[in-house]
């Protein structure tokens, strides 16, 4: 049975952490209701973008506002986000399908904002182009778009 518990950081603040079953050496880090907000908020001015630049015209981008936004494990030094797809990815007929998760380092929050947007449509280019494209040259040719 996993364990749950809470750090309390100050009153307003409070990081849900949970212990998986699977040992490891960083926590999961759930973060806080203004820090999910403002994550997934960004999400959707990212997709917003990609939307009105009429460079992703022939795909579901609305698919991927089911994908699961949330934090990398901590302490993450050197990874700003990771795009994890579902299981079934191959077989995908949309992005969303074909992606399970994003996960984003919490700290992006707190730099400045362009860096939170670069990393989240960094992340959807993944879900799009698919694991197999990688950071090949379409993903470079579609990266190099930003800031849309």
């Amino acid at each position: 049975m996993p364990r749950f518990f809470s750090v309390i950081i100050d009153l307003a603040r409070v990081i849900i952490v949970r212990r998986d079953r699977i040992s490891s050496d960083r926590n999961r880090v759930i973060g806080t209701f203004v820090e999910r907000l403002n994550v997934l908020q960004a999400a959707e001015e990212v997709l917003q973008r990609m939307e009105e630049s009429g460079y992703f015209h022939d795909v579901d981008l609305e698919s991927l506002r089911t994908t699961i936004v949330g934090f990398l494990r901590e302490p993450t030094r050197n990874l700003l986000g990771l795009c994890s797809y579902s299981r079934m990815h191959k077989k995908a007929q949309s992005p969303g399908e074909r992606t399970w998760r994003i996960l984003l380092n919490r700290d992006l929050l707190y730099s400045q904002r362009h860096e939170l947007h670069a990393t989240i449509y960094h992340e959807f280019l993944h879900g799009i182009l698919g694991c197999e494209e990688g950071h090949g040259e379409k993903f470079k040719r579609f990266e190099s778009l930003w800031p849309l």
